[in-house]
């Protein structure tokens, strides 16, 4: 069996101030964890089941990184960075708020701004890495930090999809809800395979 934990922590600081010139993707890029998404992200480094990792993967995302480094010192591991786990690309907001987005993209999964990326693009970038990953790493442990729409995206390969009161994406897995609504703190998912073939998926923390 192969187990594969998708991670993310949107414990940033909200407070900076950028440069006028900086693009929406590199001030995201560049957001960095919130003194509680660093304790949190210590706290992580000794959860129980991330000790039997073996290959660390993380987002190029400052946020991503900086939650990852914590396991990869604990377990003297080092981390790979690739593209296809970084957040989905918004595109050219214009005057629409980035909320207003991110719930049109949940009931359209091909909707996408110019420069942007559907849901759907998303999904494949995820699952070809997921794929390759599988393939390289049989039978062994992988973290990899990534991001919650990135995740979200990943994961409805496999889940039917829903709704809840507030018209925010909900996610099952068998009987199991995996996604609903937001995402707060760190969130933890693993997946296991065998071969390629999923077995399960189960929501960690």
């Amino acid at each position: 069996m192969t187990t594969i934990y998708l991670i993310n922590n949107s414990l940033t600081m909200n407070n900076l101030g950028f440069p006028d010139k900086e693009t929406l993707e590199q001030k995201r890029e560049k957001r960095i964890l919130s003194i509680e998404g660093e304790e949190e992200s210590k706290k992580l480094a000794n959860q129980k089941d991330l000790q039997k990792v073996q290959y660390i993967y993380s987002s190029s995302y400052v946020m991503s990184l900086g939650t990852a480094k914590y396991l990869a010192q604990k377990l003297e591991l080092d981390i790979t960075i690739r593209e296809e786990l970084g957040e989905r690309r918004l595109g050219h907001l214009g005057d629409k708020k980035i909320r207003m987005i991110q719930e049109i993209q949940e009931n359209d999964f091909d909707y996408k701004l110019a420069g942007g990326e559907s849901l759907n693009e998303v999904k494949v970038r995820m699952s070809r890495f997921v794929l390759e990953l599988l393939e390289k790493h049989q039978d062994k442990t992988i973290a990899l930090f990534t991001h919650n729409v990135a995740i979200t995206c990943l994961l409805s390969k496999w889940c039917s999809k829903g709704f809840n009161l507030d018209n925010r994406l909900i996610l099952n897995f068998g009987e199991e809800a995996i996604v609903d609504g937001a995402w707060d703190g760190i969130n933890m998912i693993e997946l296991t395979f065998h071969g390629t073939e999923l077995v399960s998926i189960k929501r960690k923390k």
